[in-house]
């Protein structure tokens, strides 16, 4: 399964890298295969201040795979999403603490109708970002982020984002503006990837 960023974010955000991480579900295996994506002309700021491979304003999309697929265990993915999207986000979750950041709280759980018409879960949750400060341990920029689950015909669509709250003290050298702090926009942008991004038709269970 391939997903294809909307038209309206093709050109503005670009690939920053993928990660693969493992879990198991309905006595299932479970491979998700991430990609991330930075805007594709960051703030400076950004660019000195990032302690992360996850970039401070980022989106990404996620290609879930089953082994056995869940055709073959009978388990159709709308029957399954109140077991599967916990766990979705629990591996969202394990990825940005790999990552260095700092997994706070799920601020909301929210119910949502995904492009194809199947409802879905989509998580907020409060994180802190790592900011390099020289000579000294991380502080953490207060952000937050978003992980959406949703039934396809076979798996599961997953998208989302990571977004910062506000700017840095004097002492890191940038300002806000310099962070492109803009919480709304941000959110804006993540509500557009998950409600419109095209993940394909092509089934990604592995038999």
């Amino acid at each position: 399964m391939t997903a294809y960023l909307p038209e309206s974010l093709a050109q503005s955000w670009r690939v920053s890298g993928s990660r693969t991480g493992e879990s198991s579900v309905l006595l299932a295996s479970v491979t998700a295969e991430t990609t991330v994506y930075e805007p594709a002309d960051p703030a400076d700021g950004v660019v000195a201040l990032n302690e992360s491979d996850i970039p401070t304003r980022s989106l990404f999309t996620v290609d879930l795979s089953f082994s056995p697929s869940l055709s073959t265990l009978g388990v159709a993915p709308e029957s399954a999403l109140e077991k599967a999207a916990p766990k979705a986000k629990s591996q969202f979750t394990d990825t940005l603490e790999d990552e260095a950041l700092r997994v706070e709280s799920t601020r909301d759980t929210l119910e949502f109708e995904a492009s194809n018409g199947n409802a879905g879960r989509w998580y907020v949750l409060d994180v802190g970002y790592p900011v390099a400060l020289e000579g000294d341990e991380p502080i953490y920029l207060e952000a937050e982020a978003h992980t959406a689950v949703w039934p396809l015909d076979s798996t599961f669509g997953m998208a989302g984002g990571v977004l910062p709250l506000e700017g840095v003290d004097a002492e890191t050298a940038a300002t806000a503006d310099e962070l492109d702090v803009d919480p709304e926009r941000d959110r804006e942008t993540i509500a557009k990837l998950i409600r419109t991004v095209d993940l394909g038709d092509e089934p990604a269970d592995v038999a």
